[in-house]
Protein backbone atom coordinates (compact mmCIF):
# COMPACT_ATOMS: atom_id res chain seq x y z
CA UNK A 1 0.00 0.00 0.00
CA UNK A 2 1.46 3.48 -0.97
CA UNK A 3 1.13 6.72 0.95
CA UNK A 4 -1.55 7.72 -0.24
CA UNK A 5 -3.65 4.70 -0.04
CA UNK A 6 -2.48 4.33 3.42
CA UNK A 7 -3.74 8.22 4.50
CA UNK A 8 -7.05 7.73 2.80
CA UNK A 9 -7.49 4.07 4.23
CA UNK A 10 -7.19 5.49 7.71
CA UNK A 11 -9.41 8.40 6.88
CA UNK A 12 -12.21 6.39 5.93
CA UNK A 13 -12.06 4.05 8.42
CA UNK A 14 -13.25 6.80 10.67
CA UNK A 15 -15.66 7.96 7.80
CA UNK A 16 -19.04 6.33 6.85
CA UNK A 17 -19.08 4.72 3.70
CA UNK A 18 -21.83 6.25 1.55
CA UNK A 19 -23.19 5.49 -1.63
CA UNK A 20 -22.71 7.33 -4.48
CA UNK A 21 -24.21 11.23 -4.68
CA UNK A 22 -24.93 13.08 -7.66
CA UNK A 23 -22.64 16.72 -6.92
CA UNK A 24 -25.51 19.29 -8.22
CA UNK A 25 -26.87 17.61 -4.67
CA UNK A 26 -23.93 18.24 -2.95
CA UNK A 27 -24.25 21.66 -4.66
CA UNK A 28 -27.71 22.85 -3.69
CA UNK A 29 -26.95 21.31 -0.27
CA UNK A 30 -24.38 23.78 0.33
CA UNK A 31 -26.12 26.42 -0.79
CA UNK A 32 -28.94 26.29 1.27
CA UNK A 33 -26.54 26.93 4.36
CA UNK A 34 -24.89 30.40 4.61
CA UNK A 35 -28.03 32.15 6.46
CA UNK A 36 -28.51 32.77 10.32
CA UNK A 37 -30.30 30.08 12.07
CA UNK A 38 -32.56 31.61 14.64
CA UNK A 39 -30.99 29.96 17.89
CA UNK A 40 -29.96 31.08 21.47
CA UNK A 41 -26.57 32.13 21.71
CA UNK A 42 -24.45 28.80 22.79
CA UNK A 43 -23.32 29.24 26.76
CA UNK A 44 -19.67 29.61 27.36
CA UNK A 45 -19.12 27.76 30.76
CA UNK A 46 -15.02 28.05 31.62
CA UNK A 47 -14.66 24.35 30.46
CA UNK A 48 -15.83 25.73 26.91
CA UNK A 49 -18.78 23.58 27.11
CA UNK A 50 -21.66 24.04 25.21
CA UNK A 51 -25.15 22.89 25.97
CA UNK A 52 -27.12 23.61 23.06
CA UNK A 53 -27.21 21.73 19.98
CA UNK A 54 -28.62 24.33 17.14
CA UNK A 55 -25.47 26.75 16.20
CA UNK A 56 -25.77 29.98 14.17
CA UNK A 57 -24.25 29.43 10.94
CA UNK A 58 -21.37 30.71 10.04
CA UNK A 59 -22.06 33.86 6.64
CA UNK A 60 -19.43 33.31 3.79
CA UNK A 61 -19.60 31.62 0.35
CA UNK A 62 -18.62 28.18 -1.05
CA UNK A 63 -16.80 27.73 -4.62
CA UNK A 64 -15.22 24.58 -5.97
CA UNK A 65 -11.75 24.04 -5.61
CA UNK A 66 -11.97 21.00 -7.79
CA UNK A 67 -14.71 18.36 -8.81
CA UNK A 68 -13.28 16.87 -12.27
CA UNK A 69 -12.54 13.35 -13.10
CA UNK A 70 -10.65 10.98 -10.07
CA UNK A 71 -10.42 11.80 -6.03
CA UNK A 72 -9.27 15.24 -5.17
CA UNK A 73 -8.89 15.28 -1.76
CA UNK A 74 -6.67 16.07 1.55
CA UNK A 75 -6.73 19.72 0.87
CA UNK A 76 -4.74 22.12 2.84
CA UNK A 77 -4.70 25.86 2.87
CA UNK A 78 -2.56 28.90 3.44
CA UNK A 79 -3.76 32.32 3.11
CA UNK A 80 -4.53 32.62 -1.02
CA UNK A 81 -3.08 29.10 -1.79
CA UNK A 82 -4.73 25.68 -1.12
CA UNK A 83 -2.96 22.49 -1.83
CA UNK A 84 -4.90 19.02 -2.24
CA UNK A 85 -3.98 15.53 -4.23
CA UNK A 86 -5.88 14.66 -7.54
CA UNK A 87 -6.11 10.89 -8.09
CA UNK A 88 -7.12 9.90 -11.23
CA UNK A 89 -8.06 6.47 -9.95
CA UNK A 90 -5.72 4.83 -12.75
CA UNK A 91 -2.41 4.92 -11.70
CA UNK A 92 -1.48 8.64 -11.65
CA UNK A 93 -1.43 10.77 -8.51
CA UNK A 94 -0.57 14.96 -8.74
CA UNK A 95 -0.39 17.35 -6.34
CA UNK A 96 -2.16 20.36 -7.33
CA UNK A 97 -2.78 23.89 -5.59
CA UNK A 98 -5.25 26.55 -6.51
CA UNK A 99 -4.42 30.48 -6.16
CA UNK A 100 -7.11 32.33 -4.81
CA UNK A 101 -5.79 35.98 -5.40
CA UNK A 102 -5.91 34.76 -9.20
CA UNK A 103 -8.32 32.24 -8.90
CA UNK A 104 -6.10 29.97 -10.87
CA UNK A 105 -5.47 25.78 -9.89
CA UNK A 106 -2.61 24.66 -10.92
CA UNK A 107 -0.34 21.28 -10.84
CA UNK A 108 3.18 21.06 -9.71
CA UNK A 109 5.55 19.10 -12.32
CA UNK A 110 6.38 15.70 -10.64
CA UNK A 111 6.67 12.06 -11.85
CA UNK A 112 2.64 11.29 -11.33
CA UNK A 113 3.00 9.68 -7.95
CA UNK A 114 2.41 12.28 -5.63
CA UNK A 115 0.39 13.03 -2.55
CA UNK A 116 0.05 14.32 1.10
CA UNK A 117 0.88 17.78 0.51
CA UNK A 118 1.16 20.61 2.65
CA UNK A 119 1.65 24.37 2.42
CA UNK A 120 2.99 27.36 3.42
CA UNK A 121 3.21 30.73 2.14
CA UNK A 122 4.19 30.19 -1.40
CA UNK A 123 6.17 26.36 -0.44
CA UNK A 124 4.24 23.15 -0.95
CA UNK A 125 5.53 20.01 0.52
CA UNK A 126 4.65 16.42 -0.52
CA UNK A 127 5.43 13.07 -0.78
CA UNK A 128 6.82 11.55 -4.02
CA UNK A 129 7.06 8.12 -4.48
CA UNK A 130 9.13 7.06 -6.89
CA UNK A 131 11.60 2.83 -7.67
CA UNK A 132 14.02 4.40 -4.92
CA UNK A 133 11.06 5.16 -1.98
CA UNK A 134 9.15 7.71 -1.08
CA UNK A 135 10.91 11.13 -0.53
CA UNK A 136 10.13 14.51 0.40
CA UNK A 137 9.80 17.82 -2.31
CA UNK A 138 9.62 21.02 -1.48
CA UNK A 139 8.17 23.19 -4.67
CA UNK A 140 8.12 26.98 -4.75
CA UNK A 141 5.31 28.52 -6.43
CA UNK A 142 6.71 31.80 -6.74
CA UNK A 143 10.17 30.19 -8.65
CA UNK A 144 8.87 26.70 -9.57
CA UNK A 145 12.02 25.85 -8.20
CA UNK A 146 11.65 21.68 -6.80
CA UNK A 147 14.03 20.77 -3.12
CA UNK A 148 14.72 17.73 -2.77
CA UNK A 149 15.04 16.87 0.51
CA UNK A 150 17.65 13.77 1.31
CA UNK A 151 16.69 10.53 2.18
CA UNK A 152 13.87 7.41 1.66
CA UNK A 153 11.27 6.36 3.05
CA UNK A 154 10.12 9.57 4.29
CA UNK A 155 6.41 10.89 3.75
CA UNK A 156 3.64 13.15 4.95
CA UNK A 157 5.65 16.34 5.21
CA UNK A 158 4.52 19.51 7.14
CA UNK A 159 5.76 23.12 6.53
CA UNK A 160 6.83 25.97 9.26
CA UNK A 161 9.17 28.67 8.89
CA UNK A 162 12.77 27.39 7.08
CA UNK A 163 11.05 23.54 8.37
CA UNK A 164 10.00 21.24 6.76
CA UNK A 165 9.10 18.21 9.29
CA UNK A 166 8.11 14.78 8.14
CA UNK A 167 7.26 11.52 9.27
CA UNK A 168 10.88 9.38 9.29
CA UNK A 169 10.75 5.51 8.58
CA UNK A 170 14.37 5.56 7.44
CA UNK A 171 15.18 4.06 10.79
CA UNK A 172 13.29 0.87 11.45
CA UNK A 173 12.06 -1.92 9.04
CA UNK A 174 8.42 -1.79 10.15
CA UNK A 175 6.28 0.67 8.10
CA UNK A 176 4.91 1.50 11.49
CA UNK A 177 7.39 2.53 13.65
CA UNK A 178 7.71 5.83 11.85
CA UNK A 179 9.91 8.71 13.71
CA UNK A 180 9.49 12.29 13.16
CA UNK A 181 12.33 14.25 11.66
CA UNK A 182 12.96 18.15 10.25
CA UNK A 183 15.22 19.39 7.68
CA UNK A 184 15.95 23.29 7.45
CA UNK A 185 15.66 24.51 4.13
CA UNK A 186 18.61 27.01 4.83
CA UNK A 187 20.98 25.23 6.44
CA UNK A 188 20.12 21.67 4.75
CA UNK A 189 20.35 19.89 7.87
CA UNK A 190 17.96 17.38 9.10
CA UNK A 191 17.22 16.60 13.27
CA UNK A 192 15.68 13.22 14.43
CA UNK A 193 12.88 14.46 16.98
CA UNK A 194 11.64 11.22 17.96
CA UNK A 195 13.60 7.40 18.90
CA UNK A 196 11.34 5.05 19.60
CA UNK A 197 9.67 1.35 18.31
CA UNK A 198 6.03 3.77 18.14
CA UNK A 199 4.22 4.90 15.42
CA UNK A 200 4.79 9.07 15.44
CA UNK A 201 2.29 10.35 12.86
CA UNK A 202 -0.30 13.06 11.86
CA UNK A 203 2.23 16.22 12.91
CA UNK A 204 1.37 19.57 12.05
CA UNK A 205 4.03 22.84 12.57
CA UNK A 206 3.36 26.34 13.47
CA UNK A 207 3.54 29.21 10.67
CA UNK A 208 6.82 29.80 12.56
CA UNK A 209 8.39 26.68 12.40
CA UNK A 210 8.82 26.79 16.61
CA UNK A 211 6.85 23.91 17.11
CA UNK A 212 5.96 20.68 16.04
CA UNK A 213 3.22 18.42 17.77
CA UNK A 214 1.84 15.00 16.46
CA UNK A 215 0.63 12.05 17.35
CA UNK A 216 2.47 9.15 19.13
CA UNK A 217 0.39 5.84 19.31
CA UNK A 218 1.12 2.45 19.23
CA UNK A 219 1.80 0.56 15.61
CA UNK A 220 -1.50 -0.25 14.80
CA UNK A 221 -2.77 3.49 15.94
CA UNK A 222 -4.31 2.44 19.34
CA UNK A 223 -3.54 4.42 22.63
CA UNK A 224 -2.81 7.71 20.78
CA UNK A 225 -0.86 10.74 23.02
CA UNK A 226 0.05 14.54 22.23
CA UNK A 227 3.51 15.11 21.96
CA UNK A 228 5.10 19.15 21.42
CA UNK A 229 9.01 19.63 20.47
CA UNK A 230 9.85 23.54 21.00
CA UNK A 231 12.58 24.95 18.82
CA UNK A 232 14.51 26.66 21.55
CA UNK A 233 17.37 27.76 19.34
CA UNK A 234 17.87 27.05 15.93
CA UNK A 235 18.34 23.53 15.33
CA UNK A 236 17.58 22.75 19.62
CA UNK A 237 14.14 21.19 19.99
CA UNK A 238 12.19 20.79 23.46
CA UNK A 239 10.40 17.60 23.10
CA UNK A 240 7.51 16.52 25.70
CA UNK A 241 4.14 14.88 26.49
CA UNK A 242 1.03 17.11 26.86
CA UNK A 243 -1.63 14.29 27.24
CA UNK A 244 -1.59 10.93 29.00
CA UNK A 245 -3.68 8.54 30.30
CA UNK A 246 -6.72 10.47 30.40
CA UNK A 247 -8.07 9.50 26.58
CA UNK A 248 -6.98 8.55 23.25
CA UNK A 249 -5.83 11.27 21.47
CA UNK A 250 -5.06 12.35 17.68
CA UNK A 251 -4.59 14.48 15.12
CA UNK A 252 -3.24 17.87 16.66
CA UNK A 253 -2.60 20.89 15.06
CA UNK A 254 -1.06 23.99 16.44
CA UNK A 255 -0.66 27.86 15.84
CA UNK A 256 2.60 28.28 17.75
CA UNK A 257 0.51 29.01 20.94
CA UNK A 258 -2.26 26.89 21.23
CA UNK A 259 -2.23 23.03 20.26
CA UNK A 260 -6.21 22.04 19.27
CA UNK A 261 -6.35 17.80 18.91
CA UNK A 262 -9.31 15.04 19.07
CA UNK A 263 -9.59 12.93 22.19
CA UNK A 264 -11.59 10.04 23.37
CA UNK A 265 -13.00 9.40 26.67
CA UNK A 266 -16.12 8.35 27.98
CA UNK A 267 -16.54 6.63 25.17
CA UNK A 268 -16.91 10.09 22.93
CA UNK A 269 -14.67 12.13 21.55
CA UNK A 270 -14.29 15.44 21.92
CA UNK A 271 -12.02 18.33 20.84
CA UNK A 272 -9.86 19.93 23.11
CA UNK A 273 -6.74 22.51 23.24
CA UNK A 274 -3.75 23.44 25.74
CA UNK A 275 -1.19 25.96 25.44
CA UNK A 276 1.77 24.47 23.00
CA UNK A 277 3.74 24.14 26.26
CA UNK A 278 1.37 22.46 28.22
CA UNK A 279 -0.85 23.29 30.76
CA UNK A 280 -4.97 23.59 31.46
CA UNK A 281 -6.87 21.52 28.60
CA UNK A 282 -9.95 23.00 27.54
CA UNK A 283 -12.59 20.91 25.94
CA UNK A 284 -15.37 21.85 23.70
CA UNK A 285 -18.15 19.55 24.76
CA UNK A 286 -21.24 19.39 22.36
CA UNK A 287 -23.14 16.07 21.25
CA UNK A 288 -21.77 13.45 18.97
CA UNK A 289 -18.47 12.82 17.56
CA UNK A 290 -15.67 15.59 16.85
CA UNK A 291 -12.79 15.01 14.73
CA UNK A 292 -9.82 16.84 12.37
CA UNK A 293 -9.48 19.88 14.78
CA UNK A 294 -7.30 22.58 13.00
CA UNK A 295 -6.25 26.00 14.54
CA UNK A 296 -5.60 29.66 13.00
CA UNK A 297 -5.74 32.95 14.32
CA UNK A 298 -8.01 32.45 17.76
CA UNK A 299 -10.71 30.30 15.13
CA UNK A 300 -10.55 25.92 15.84
CA UNK A 301 -12.53 24.26 13.00
CA UNK A 302 -13.73 20.59 13.26
CA UNK A 303 -15.94 17.94 11.57
CA UNK A 304 -18.85 17.58 14.07
CA UNK A 305 -21.55 14.25 14.22
CA UNK A 306 -25.02 15.17 13.36
CA UNK A 307 -28.15 13.12 13.09
CA UNK A 308 -30.06 14.07 10.38
CA UNK A 309 -33.33 12.60 7.94
CA UNK A 310 -30.87 10.33 6.47
CA UNK A 311 -28.24 9.01 9.51
CA UNK A 312 -25.21 10.15 11.03
CA UNK A 313 -22.71 12.26 8.94
CA UNK A 314 -20.22 14.91 9.25
CA UNK A 315 -20.54 18.37 8.69
CA UNK A 316 -18.18 21.44 9.46
CA UNK A 317 -18.15 23.73 12.75
CA UNK A 318 -15.58 26.91 13.69
CA UNK A 319 -15.32 27.54 17.70
CA UNK A 320 -14.29 31.12 18.83
CA UNK A 321 -11.53 29.95 21.24
CA UNK A 322 -12.31 33.97 22.11
CA UNK A 323 -15.83 34.69 22.75
CA UNK A 324 -16.57 30.72 22.99
CA UNK A 325 -18.82 30.70 20.31
CA UNK A 326 -19.45 28.00 18.63
CA UNK A 327 -20.47 28.07 14.70
CA UNK A 328 -21.67 25.40 12.00
CA UNK A 329 -20.21 25.83 8.56
CA UNK A 330 -21.57 22.64 6.19
CA UNK A 331 -25.17 21.49 6.87
CA UNK A 332 -25.70 18.32 3.96
CA UNK A 333 -27.01 14.80 3.96
CA UNK A 334 -23.11 13.54 3.39
CA UNK A 335 -19.61 13.67 4.95
CA UNK A 336 -17.49 16.60 4.79
CA UNK A 337 -13.82 15.29 5.72
CA UNK A 338 -10.21 16.52 6.07
CA UNK A 339 -10.93 19.97 6.46
CA UNK A 340 -8.28 22.86 7.28
CA UNK A 341 -9.17 26.83 8.01
CA UNK A 342 -6.61 29.74 7.57
CA UNK A 343 -7.50 33.29 8.90
CA UNK A 344 -4.87 35.48 7.09
CA UNK A 345 -5.55 39.19 6.88
CA UNK A 346 -9.08 39.39 7.85
CA UNK A 347 -10.55 36.49 5.46
CA UNK A 348 -10.98 33.05 6.93
CA UNK A 349 -11.01 30.26 4.40
CA UNK A 350 -11.90 26.44 4.85
CA UNK A 351 -11.12 23.96 2.55
CA UNK A 352 -12.28 20.45 2.81
CA UNK A 353 -13.23 17.40 0.79
CA UNK A 354 -16.49 15.98 0.18
CA UNK A 355 -17.82 12.54 -1.56
CA UNK A 356 -19.90 12.48 -4.85
CA UNK A 357 -19.54 9.74 -7.54
CA UNK A 358 -15.77 10.40 -6.01
CA UNK A 359 -14.00 12.83 -3.95
CA UNK A 360 -14.15 16.54 -4.66
CA UNK A 361 -12.78 19.65 -2.81
CA UNK A 362 -14.53 22.73 -1.76
CA UNK A 363 -13.62 26.02 -0.22
CA UNK A 364 -15.55 27.79 2.25
CA UNK A 365 -14.80 32.05 2.67
CA UNK A 366 -16.17 34.27 5.29
CA UNK A 367 -15.14 37.47 6.50
CA UNK A 368 -13.86 37.77 10.52
CA UNK A 369 -16.97 39.01 12.91
CA UNK A 370 -16.44 42.71 13.34
CA UNK A 371 -16.24 41.76 17.07
CA UNK A 372 -12.75 43.55 16.83
CA UNK A 373 -14.35 47.26 16.51
CA UNK A 374 -15.81 46.58 19.92
CA UNK A 375 -12.57 44.80 21.30
CA UNK A 376 -10.90 48.36 20.59
CA UNK A 377 -13.17 50.09 22.07
CA UNK A 378 -13.42 48.33 25.20
CA UNK A 379 -9.22 48.74 24.84
CA UNK A 380 -9.53 51.83 24.82
CA UNK A 381 -12.01 52.39 27.68
CA UNK A 382 -9.18 50.20 29.79
CA UNK A 383 -6.69 52.94 29.12
CA UNK A 384 -8.69 55.36 30.23
CA UNK A 385 -9.55 53.82 32.81
CA UNK A 386 -5.86 54.01 34.23
CA UNK A 387 -5.67 57.43 34.95
CA UNK A 388 -2.34 58.11 33.21
CA UNK A 389 -0.61 61.18 32.68
CA UNK A 390 -2.20 62.95 29.43
CA UNK A 391 1.06 62.36 26.90
CA UNK A 392 0.88 58.74 27.33
CA UNK A 393 -3.13 57.96 27.60
CA UNK A 394 -3.20 60.02 23.97
CA UNK A 395 -0.31 57.97 22.82
CA UNK A 396 -2.11 54.84 23.49
CA UNK A 397 -5.60 55.89 22.52
CA UNK A 398 -3.80 57.33 19.43
CA UNK A 399 -3.07 54.11 18.29
CA UNK A 400 -6.10 51.96 18.92
CA UNK A 401 -7.75 55.36 16.90
CA UNK A 402 -5.60 54.53 13.98
CA UNK A 403 -6.87 50.59 14.34
CA UNK A 404 -10.22 51.33 14.83
CA UNK A 405 -9.94 53.73 11.30
CA UNK A 406 -8.15 51.04 9.49
CA UNK A 407 -11.00 48.31 10.51
CA UNK A 408 -13.66 50.17 9.74
CA UNK A 409 -12.47 50.17 6.33
CA UNK A 410 -11.33 46.75 5.96
CA UNK A 411 -7.60 48.20 5.81
CA UNK A 412 -6.76 45.36 8.31
CA UNK A 413 -2.57 45.03 7.51
CA UNK A 414 -2.91 48.85 9.03
CA UNK A 415 -4.95 47.78 11.66
CA UNK A 416 -2.40 45.13 12.79
CA UNK A 417 0.28 47.90 12.32
CA UNK A 418 -1.19 50.10 14.71
CA UNK A 419 -2.13 46.97 17.70
CA UNK A 420 1.43 46.10 17.17
CA UNK A 421 3.03 49.79 17.70
CA UNK A 422 0.78 49.84 20.80
CA UNK A 423 2.06 46.61 22.22
CA UNK A 424 5.59 47.95 21.65
CA UNK A 425 4.45 51.01 23.49
CA UNK A 426 3.15 49.05 27.00
CA UNK A 427 6.33 46.91 26.32
CA UNK A 428 8.79 50.05 26.47
CA UNK A 429 6.52 51.65 29.18
CA UNK A 430 6.38 48.30 31.31
CA UNK A 431 7.41 49.56 35.29
CA UNK A 432 7.90 53.22 33.82
CA UNK A 433 4.35 55.10 32.80
CA UNK A 434 2.56 51.79 33.01
CA UNK A 435 2.76 49.30 35.60
CA UNK A 436 3.65 45.93 34.53
CA UNK A 437 0.17 44.88 35.86
CA UNK A 438 -1.34 47.36 33.21
CA UNK A 439 1.56 46.80 30.10
CA UNK A 440 0.13 43.10 30.47
CA UNK A 441 -3.19 43.70 29.97
CA UNK A 442 -2.92 46.22 27.45
CA UNK A 443 -0.13 43.26 25.76
CA UNK A 444 -2.62 40.49 25.70
CA UNK A 445 -5.49 42.13 24.87
CA UNK A 446 -3.94 43.83 21.86
CA UNK A 447 -2.26 40.46 20.91
CA UNK A 448 -5.95 38.71 21.16
CA UNK A 449 -7.88 41.20 18.73
CA UNK A 450 -4.39 40.79 15.87
CA UNK A 451 -5.69 37.04 16.69
CA UNK A 452 -9.30 38.14 15.48
CA UNK A 453 -8.05 40.13 12.35
CA UNK A 454 -6.14 37.29 11.73
CA UNK A 455 -2.46 39.59 11.62
CA UNK A 456 0.50 37.74 10.02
Amino acid sequence: MNTFQIKIHRQLQRTRKLFALLIAAVLAGMNSGPSLVAASSPSSASSGALQTTIYPTLIGSFQVVNNGTGDQTDPHIDCNLASYTNDDLFGSATVRYFDFATNTDHVIPANGQDSLADVRGTRIAFTEASMNGDAIVVFDTTTGQRTLVPGARRTSPALGGNLVAFEDRSFLADWNQSEISVYDLNTAIATRLTNDVLMDSFLSVSPSGDAIVWEKSQTDGSNGDIYASIQTSPGVFSVSALTGAAGEEQHPDTDGQTVVYASKRGGETDIYFQPVGGGAETQISIPGDQRDPNISGNLISFESQIQNATGLEYDIFVYDINSGNLFRVTNTAIDETLSDISVCNGVGRIVYAAPAADYDCFVFTFQLSPSAVNEVNDLITLVRSFNLPQGTENSLITKLQCALAAIGVSDTATACVCLTSLINEAQAQSGKKLTADQASQLIHSATLIKADLGCQ
